[in-house]
């Protein structure tokens, strides 16, 4: 149905079938196109290529989040090449406190899992940890919210273990009880994948996401929408960050735009947005959306957990309440990784996390890929 798009990457992966869409999806064929326009541009304009870059280029990107996420300010969405650096100007918001405390859950994805656990090694960070997974979350999560005082409060809208989804009751939860706490929600697997409106929350949440995986638009474009009029001033920073201004004398307090870009840092590759412009634009024009992409892709799920050996290890089959990847408990990291491998002895590629082989599910599978998936797993579990 989709393959249509991605004959160039399917053509770069003959005779592979590709299940590691969660972690990196297929670039469809319009990015090729973008990769030359951003060399042209470059080649016909060279500095002055900022002018376009920021006059068009990036108006266009922020129009298209806002309409994918129903957001109502594009200008105050901001950009950087990676989530970390996001995280990190954030986070750098509050260094001239004495203290700070972070609310996080246990289920975060590696680069900001790592950078709270050295931050916890200093003793100006008091970090508390959640199991947004328990069955008492609802509790649990309301007592430590009322009996402690947070300046940030991180949680993924899909979790990259298991696949499961937020619960919006949990997300309200965090919204009543979070006082002045800002409320990340990191959206590296939702975004593009779980259709998602951001117009009740937008002025609560700062929702983090990027183009790698289902936005099928690779590496380094990431962003964050901010709340309107917001004031926050990131310690790190860079020049970007008051572009406006740079033809001003720089006197006085440091000076922040009043947009999305008080977040951003310095000079970046803008290839990336190009790439994100020109798939999102085809899909616009042919009439694909995120629904369709996620109603089809829960149709290659019900289908993959139909008949399987595997339904047993396979951690949620409630199909509504997970992302696009299916997650298979095993007994070990070795027995994982053993299976990861006569997969890939059959062509079949996935990954592994400790003992969790995950399943991602992408547009340009279609049915006949899954029955083969699914035949190889059944004769390995025979």
């Amino acid at each position: 149905m989709y393959k249509k798009y991605f004959s160039e990457f399917l053509a770069g992966h003959k005779d592979k079938i590709h299940m590691a869409g969660h972690s990196h999806q297929f670039w469809p064929d319009i990015t090729k196109q973008a990769q030359l326009e951003a060399w042209e541009l470059a080649k016909e304009q060279s500095d002055h290529k900022w002018e376009y870059l920021l006059g068009t280029l990036l108006p266009d990107v922020q129009k298209i989040i806002s309409r994918q996420l129903n957001f109502p300010r594009p200008n105050d969405i901001a950009f950087a090449p990676n989530t970390h650096d996001l995280i990190t100007k954030l986070i750098s918001c509050f260094f001239h406190q004495e203290k700070i405390r972070i609310l996080v859950s246990s289920n975060e994805f590696h680069s900001l899992s790592r950078q709270l656990k050295r931050f916890s090694e200093l003793d100006q960070f008091e970090i508390i940890y959640f199991d947004p997974e328990s069955d008492s979350l609802n509790d649990s999560l309301r007592e430590v919210l009322e009996e402690n005082k947070f300046d940030l409060i991180f949680c993924s809208h899909v979790f990259y273990n298991s696949g499961k989804i937020l619960e919006k009751e949990i997300i309200d939860l965090i919204i009543k009880y979070k006082g002045e706490a800002l409320f990340i929600l990191d959206a590296y697997h939702g975004f593009c994948a779980i259709p998602t409106d951001m117009s009740e929350y937008h002025n609560d949440i700062f929702y983090m996401a990027g183009g790698y995986k289902y936005a099928q638009s690779g590496e380094g474009m990431c962003f964050l929408t901010l709340p309107d009029n917001c004031q926050l001033r990131p310690a790190i920073t860079g020049w970007f960050a008051s572009f406006e201004s740079l033809a001003l004398a720089q006197s006085g307090q440091t000076q922040y735009s009043n947009n999305g870009m008080r977040f951003w840092g310095s000079t970046l590759d803008m290839t990336p947005f190009f790439r994100y412009r020109s798939v999102w634009k085809q899909y616009h024009q042919d009439g694909v959306d995120i629904e369709r992409i996620h109603r089809y892709v829960k149709s290659l799920q019900k289908q993959f957990i139909n008949n399987n050996k595997l339904i047993d290890q396979i951690q949620n089959t409630e199909l509504d309440k997970i992302g696009h990847f299916i997650t298979a408990q095993f007994s070990s990291n070795d027995e994982a990784k053993d299976f990861y491998d006569e997969l890939s002895k059959w062509n079949i590629l996935t990954d592994f996390r400790g003992d969790k082989l995950r399943f991602g599910f992408s547009p340009y599978l279609d049915q006949s890929d899954i029955e083969h998936v699914k035949g190889v797993i059944n004769s390995l579990k025979s």
